[in-house]
């Protein structure tokens, strides 16, 4: 399975309370217009071939970038849910590459985040 696919599944999987929607690749219009839901879009970062022998390779190492916008009406603590989504990620063999800071839309009114984690897949 695709990285995306597989970050998009893990996150679902995990119902973790405060996201109410997780899309992979692009969000859908309605998606986008959402001030009232807790949005999070995964998306392709890297996917590079290592472990090289033989003329061959054998792994690729994987990045994601893992996108929140909180609804207007978010009433929990969101570092609270991103150390949750931080941990669901490092249990389940990724690595925590970046974290971005938090962010206010000045439009919206949202506040939002980005996570990037990576990981070496065996193929």
């Amino acid at each position: 399975m695709a990285a995306v696919d597989d970050a998009v599944a893990l996150i679902s999987a995990a119902s973790l309370v405060g996201i109410d929607e997780v899309y992979g690749n692009n969000l859908p219009k309605e998606a986008m217009d959402s001030l009232d839901k807790t949005v999070v879009l995964v998306t392709d970062v890297a996917n590079a071939p290592s472990g090289f022998g033989n003329n061959d390779f054998w792994r690729l190492n994987q990045e994601v970038e893992v996108q929140i916008w909180y609804s207007q009406d978010f009433d929990n603590d969101p570092e609270t849910l991103e150390v949750k989504l931080m941990k669901l990620f490092v249990h389940s063999d990724w690595q925590v590459a970046t974290v971005r800071q938090r962010t206010l839309d000045p439009d919206t009114q949202q506040l939002m985040n980005t996570f990037y984690f990576s990981r070496e897949k065996n193929i």
